[in-house]
């Protein structure tokens, strides 16, 4: 291949992914439903607005993805902004190896039962919060 072909096939990748975001997206796409599931759980808050579906899962606060993998394998959520329960669906986040949520005094009720189904799991953090209860029965 020659270099001017070369060059030009090259450009046009870079502004096709450009123009095209999708192309670029990281984010597994099963983990960025679950994402939103758990934004529209918690009400759409202020905090999470950076939870776009149209932007990469990936790039969203307060996620972390593998670098290798893509999947979603850390989600901390920090100071405020959300209240209820934990919703279930964190339960389906199945690389999730660390779960916290920190200083977020409106978030109440027992500890979500489906975060026995994070296999991968390493940390969970549930600090200055007003959850109750057991992890294991």
């Amino acid at each position: 291949m020659d270099l001017k072909l070369s060059t030009l096939l090259c450009l046009t990748l870079l502004f096709s992914t450009i123009l095209n975001p999708a192309l670029s997206e990281l984010c597994n796409p099963k983990d960025k439903k679950v994402l939103l599931q758990i934004k529209k759980a918690f009400n759409n808050p202020y905090v999470l607005s950076s939870w776009n579906p149209k932007t990469d899962c990936c790039d969203w606060y307060s996620v972390t993805c593998d670098s290798t993998t893509n999947r979603v394998n850390s989600l901390t959520l920090f100071s405020g902004g959300l209240s209820g329960q934990i919703p279930p669906q964190v339960g389906d986040l199945p690389y999730l190896e660390l779960l916290q949520f920190h200083k977020q005094p409106n978030l109440t009720g027992p500890i979500q039962p489906s975060i026995a189904k994070l296999k991968s799991l390493k940390l969970l953090r549930l600090s200055w919060t007003n959850i109750s209860g057991r992890l294991c029965p």
